[in-house]
């Protein structure tokens, strides 16, 4: 018997010799109960036959409340008055184990050399039996009819199944016509244990099934009379033969290398018989049929001389005194093997303008039976943000979309299987394509229109499609015939183009279009000129007509070249807020005619505003710091920018560019908050001005980043249970922590009031919790936080902590008695918390400890001891509990060892851990040491007297 696993029977298997005290005869060797470390469920299943042979289903109902065992069993009212005395005297106490032959036969069924126990105690007479019923309950009386049901009967027991029949008799003035039921109660604990009602009926034969091989079984069978009356038979009990065992778990992995595998496993219900040795089969790597590998007691081996990046398949089967069980389900390993070799870099399949499909070829593979996956990593050029994984799965080829056009990116694989990853591959870069420009916008007049010329001005598109404009083409039709035939009359890279081929009082129309090396843009809106006429006199008041830049002109005194004359403008500019932006800028004019003979005389003078356009460039967009909420902070930016001029037309709102190409549009404001977007995401942000002409060119870009989500809480487990604390643990340990990362804990406990306050916040994932009660539950949660803050908080876990044993003992004291025999007392605790308090002595002859007494008592008796040993006592306490799985017991600590020695002429008793107690032979080492040490001193002092005579 194991020194510390005391035996887990609950009911005391000594025998006393004498009062009241338990004892043992030493001369018989020391004997423990036969149910030691057995553990039994209730049976679960029954099949139940009734008179006429038919099987009818199971049924469950509650143990009755009274029981009786009188030679004839009377019928007991459920309103009379009871008293425990009474409820005592109706436990079944006369029940014998089973009839002689079939004790016979079970005790065959064990087997030879093992322990066996007869069960039962004296029969007590039914006649005093009933007295003290009347003694104690005045109401009792005898009805004027009765019936006996006869003691259960068990046939045909096996292994896991036995059958069990009764009958019932009865008196002559028992109504044989008034129903009748049955109530089969079993218990696997003891015949004063619980039992379990398995089976309600008017049967009177059921067969059970379900049951435990080496088990004793307790039956009694309760016949029910009406609602008022119930009869209980005697207890019979039968033990079901052992087996061999279960078929064990399969076996699991400890470690490997590429040319070994190290499995243990773990032992099963052994079936009456223990374990003697296990059988590990494997199929050689072949995947054939399985071979004996290992065939011994231990429950791990290691095999060798294998082959790398190789299955292996193994099972195991567990044998003992009746056999071999059927083998486990089957596991299977893989040596080790190496790791993939680095693959050459991919290659460019089709790029595309927002795509770039890329393939690969696969590395030589160092382990067949491995699957190879891949890993491609991508990086924007410049962008600083590293490389980022794009594609994961076992394809030899992937298409990356979302891409900016015209954008050099970097690309990189690795390749994986089970044993880990490659080095990367070399590094390329690949660039999408451009796009075509988008179209310019409408052009415009530069300075005045002259009746024959005219000077024409374009701005850049707000789209260049990722790449340079290489040129542009200024188209024109005339209107004069009513045809629609445009003529390009410029290609340059020129932004102005002076038309100088008109007629005067002519209509023109005007269009641009653009290119680049991804190809030609589509035609600008139509700009509409009118030429004026040639005047033949002095001027007029200068009229306004049409819409001109806003530039003072001053034309030279100039002829023409045939002859006609033309116009001769001055001017200088008005006075007036002409700076405010909100207004547009004036000047005074002054017209004269002038032709070959000269300028005429100028005309009087005009006033002329210069028209509005396109509002100037956002010269400043910067992000603001602390505007956005934490808890929006993943998918909001806040940004702010300066107004720029108006150029004449008030800013009526802006366009804000952002991500892929969006644009949102706000009023006439300075901040604005983007929302929606994608946690820990950079995005580029640019903003242009609106007014009633147009827009105006984008703003610089600038780089926003948000932050990330907050993280969410991870699982909550209890790691170790204990009386007084609970070991917690949460989450991963990442071997990569950086800031970006880096996540702390709250760890979040119910108090009393049943709020939840913070008990642990740091990096770690796991934590003890400590000054616990014991059998207690505790309430926790768990959230976790980053930068971006405080995430959610989990559900709520409970856990419970577990009851604490008992105290270690003190050693117990050994009392020498006359007859041959000593007594060992031991201390006594009180019960915990209305559990009881059972105790375990253990005795050690110097071989093996074997358990000699288990029981409530604080002392034992023990007789008939071998002259000349020695004998070292120690004692454990053990608290019994009741659980849904039925009692239990917790053991505490064994005590330090007692001494008791039976020598002849040294005999006596000592105290203390391993036997501190001195025996005859340290006596007489100690002194021969003395005589030796007087010898010595002798010889000394003679030496010395020789040395001076």
């Amino acid at each position: 018997m194991a020194e510390n696993n005391p035996d887990t029977n609950p009911t005391d298997t000594i025998t006393s010799s004498s009062g009241d005290d338990p004892s043992i005869s030493l001369n018989a060797g020391f004997y423990t109960d036969i149910n030691n470390n057995i553990i039994v469920p209730f049976i679960s299943t029954y099949s139940q036959y009734t008179s006429d042979g038919t099987q009818e289903p199971p049924d469950t109902k509650s143990i009755p409340s009274y029981t009786s065992e009188s030679a004839c069993n009377t019928f007991i009212s459920e309103n009379a008055r009871t008293t425990s005395s009474i409820n005592d005297g109706f436990i079944p106490s006369d029940a014998v184990s089973i009839s002689e032959n079939n004790h016979r036969e079970t005790e065959g069924n064990l087997g030879a050399g093992e322990n066996k126990q007869v069960l039962g105690e004296n029969q007590r007479k039914s006649q005093s039996a009933n007295a003290s019923l009347k003694e104690h309950n005045p109401e009792y009386r005898t009805h004027p009819y009765c019936f006996k049901t006869e003691k259960p009967v068990v046939s045909n027991i096996q292994t896991r199944s036995a059958t069990v029949s009764w009958t019932l008799k009865s008196t002559e003035k028992y109504d044989i016509n008034s129903p009748t039921s049955f109530e089969l109660a079993l218990s696997s604990s003891g015949k004063n244990g619980i039992y379990k009602n398995i089976y309600t009926g008017d049967g009177v034969t059921v067969v059970l099934h379900d049951l435990q091989p080496c088990m004793v079984y307790f039956l009694r069978v309760t016949t029910i009379r009406d609602a008022e009356h119930r009869s209980v038979s005697e207890v019979v009990s039968f033990t079901t033969p052992g087996c061999e065992p279960d078929p064990p778990l399969a076996p699991t992995l400890i470690s490997r290398t590429k040319n070994s595998l190290n499995l243990q496993w773990k032992g099963s219900n052994d079936n009456g018989s223990k374990i003697s040795s296990f059988v590990l089969e494997w199929d050689e790597g072949k995947g054939e049929d399985f071979k004996i590998c290992y065939s011994g007691p231990l429950k791990q081996h290691k095999v060798f001389k294998l082959r790398p990046s190789t299955k292996y398949s193994f099972r195991l089967a567990a044998k003992n005194h009746f056999g071999c069980s059927n083998f486990s389900e089957t596991a299977v390993f893989y040596t080790s093997g190496n790791t993939p070799p680095a693959p050459l870099p991919p290659k460019l399949k089709e790029a595309g303008v927002h795509s770039l499909s890329l393939e690969w070829c696969a590395p030589t593979n160092p382990n067949p039976n491995y699957t190879l996956s891949y890993v491609l990593e991508m990086e924007e050029e410049n962008s600083g943000l590293g490389f980022k994984p794009k594609y994961n799965g076992e394809d030899l080829s992937c298409t990356i979309r979302s891409l900016q056009r015209n954008t050099t990116y970097k690309f990189r694989i690795f390749a994986y299987n089970l044993e880990g990853r490659s080095n990367p591959s070399g590094e390329v870069k690949y660039t999408t394509r451009p796009a075509r420009p988008g179209c310019p916008n409408k052009p415009y007049v530069v300075g005045t229109i002259l009746a024959r010329k005219v000077t024409v001005g374009w701005d850049l598109p707000k789209d260049n499609g990722g790449m340079n404009i290489s040129s542009y083409s200024l188209e024109v039709c005339e209107n004069s015939d009513g045809a629609n035939l445009w003529k390009i009359i410029y290609n340059g890279t020129l932004q102005e183009f002076l038309y100088d081929d008109l007629q005067p009082g002519t209509t023109y129309k005007l269009r641009v279009f653009c290119t680049s090396p991804a190809g030609q843009s589509r035609p600008s809106d139509v700009l509409t000129i009118q030429t004026p006429t040639l005047p033949l006199e002095s001027c007029r008041s200068l009229p306004l007509r049409g819409k001109t830049k806003g530039k003072d002109a001053n034309l030279p005194d100039n002829h023409s070249a045939n002859g006609k004359s033309e116009a001769l403008v001055r001017g200088k500019k008005a006075k007036g807020p002409h700076h405010d932006r909100k207004e547009c800028p004036s000047s005074e004019k002054k017209c004269a005619a002038v032709n070959r003979a000269g300028v005429g005389l100028f005309g009087g003078t005009a006033k002329v505003t210069t028209p509005g356009t396109v509002p100037a460039m956002v010269s400043m967009v910067q992000e603001i710091e602390n505007k956005v909420p934490a808890k929006l902070s993943p998918t909001c930016i806040a940004i702010r920018w300066e107004e720029p001029d108006c150029h004449g037309s008030p800013i009526t709102g802006y366009n804000i560019e952002y991500g892929d190409k969006k644009i949102v549009t706000v009023k006439r404001v300075t901040e604005y908050v983007l929302e929606n977007l994608q946690p820990n995401t950079t995005y580029r942000i640019r903003i242009q001005a609106i007014n009633h002409y147009g827009l105006s060119p984008f703003s610089p870009t600038i780089r926003c980043k948000t932050k990330p989500l907050p993280p969410e809480p991870p699982q909550l487990n209890c790691v170790v249970y204990g009386h007084q604390s609970l070991r917690l643990k949460w989450g991963t340990i990442s071997s990569k922590k950086s800031l970006a990362n880096f996540i702390n804990y709250n760890l979040l406990m119910e108090d009393r009031s049943g709020r939840f306050s913070v008990i642990y916040h740091g990096p770690d994932v796991t934590h003890k919790v400590q000054k616990l009660s014991e059998y207690t539950e505790y309430k926790f949660k768990i959230q976790a936080c980053n930068e971006a803050g405080e995430g959610p908080e989990s559900n709520v876990y409970t856990f419970t902590t577990t009851k604490s044993p008992p105290t270690a003992l003190k050693a117990p004291k050994v009392h020498p008695l006359n007859n041959n025999g000593c007594e060992i007392k031991w201390e006594s605790l009180a019960p915990m918390k209305g559990d009881h308090i059972v105790y375990c002595l253990q005795v050690n002859t110097g071989k093996k400890a074997n358990q000699i007494y288990k029981g409530p008592n604080t002392s034992f008796s023990l007789s008939n001891y071998h002259a000349n040993s020695r004998y070292r006592f120690k004692v454990c306490a053990g608290r019994q509990y009741e659980t849904s799985n039925g009692l239990q017991e917790l053991w505490g600590p064994y005590s330090p060892s007692a001494l008791f020695s039976t020598y002849k002429h040294h005999s006596g008793h000592g105290k203390g851990s391993g036997g501190k107690g001195k025996g005859n032979h340290n006596e007489k080492r100690g002194k021969y040491k003395i005589k030796f040490a007087l010898i010595a001193l002798l010889c000394a002092v003679a030496f010395q007297y020789v040395l001076l005579i």
